[in-house]
């Protein structure tokens, strides 16, 4: 366990999975925001972010993200390392030295066009389940009535 605190109730450790996926979830939705995530982003990203715990008990980052083609590398890549840094050190109450981000991949307009294509699927399919079990739940409803 990478991180620990004593304190008079006992031991609060925080895992290095815990920060992983603090991390993820950091990025996921800023990837969701600028229409850049997808199943394939998702694993990468997932395999990608790797986390130190230094001497002193602060934290080193590194992950890989895609960035859309025509957009400020340089200022996207500034947004993730705040918004990680902001989240890791708001929610685990941990110091983060430093967040090292590789762009690895560019997205080129026609791949976002059909990311955003298959976005608009997956949303119609959650849609049409919902509105399947709601309609399931009230014909269960309207039978225990009768």
């Amino acid at each position: 366990m990478p991180l620990n605190e004593e304190n008079d109730y006992g031991e609060i450790s925080i895992s290095e999975n815990v920060l992983k996926d603090l991390v993820y979830k950091s990025v996921e939705g800023h990837l969701k925001e600028k229409k850049i995530f997808d199943s394939k982003i998702q694993k990468e990203l997932q395999k990608s972010i790797k986390v130190v715990i230094n001497d002193d008990a602060s934290v080193s980052l590194s992950l890989k993200v895609p960035a859309k083609y025509g957009e400020n590398i340089v200022s996207f890549t500034k947004e993730i390392q705040k918004i990680i840094k902001e989240e890791l050190e708001k929610i685990a109450e941990v110091y983060v030295s430093n967040v090292d981000v590789t762009i690895d991949t560019l997205l080129k307009p026609e791949e976002i066009e059909e990311y955003e294509e298959v976005q608009e699927g997956e949303n119609e399919e959650k849609e049409k389940a919902e509105e399947k079990d709601d309609d399931d739940e009230e014909e269960e409803e309207e039978e225990k009535k009768d």
